[in-house]
């Protein structure tokens, strides 16, 4: 019951923070990575939408964008990089109606230790041949990216 009411609340903060976003025309910043192990990539699904996703979040003011995406892989799913993560490409992203830029990077050595975070509902490694029917599009399309089966976009 406590989960349940944890993962309802992020998802109306989530949602109310997307309409003062819109309303007010406030630009934002993410970072996501695709934490890459041989032919496995680490997805996840959040407790307040539905879907795979790559792991990241907001950038934090006097943050850089690597910092941010450090911190949201650790607070996410427990993954500590072992080297710079590899920006691999920065997006624009309006799909809510929103200004947004998404810095992506890419994760290669790394240690993962067990971490909870009331944010995320699963975490899973899935191979590049057998990704999940609920991957999110923009996460397919950063996958086929990362393999160069899609030429890079500017959008998200």
């Amino acid at each position: 019951m406590k989960r349940k009411i944890i993962n309802l609340t992020y998802k109306i903060l989530h949602n109310i923070r997307n309409l003062v976003f819109r309303i007010f025309n406030v630009k934002t910043i993410g970072a996501r990575a695709l934490v890459v192990n041989n032919d496995q990539v680490l997805l996840i699904k959040h407790t307040y939408q539905s879907g795979w996703y790559t792991i990241g979040g907001g950038v934090k003011k006097n943050e850089s964008t690597r910092e941010a995406i450090v911190r949201e892989l650790l607070e996410e799913v427990g993954v500590i990089p072992l080297e710079a993560p590899h920006l691999f490409a920065v997006y624009h992203n309006n799909f809510e109606k929103r200004d947004d830029f998404v810095a992506f990077y890419i994760v290669k050595k790394f240690d993962i230790k067990e971490r909870y975070s009331p944010e995320i509902a699963d975490k899973k490694w899935f191979c590049f041949h057998d990704l999940p029917l609920e991957i999110t599009p923009s996460t397919r399309r950063r996958i086929e990216e990362f393999l160069d089966q899609r030429q890079k976009s500017d959008r998200w």
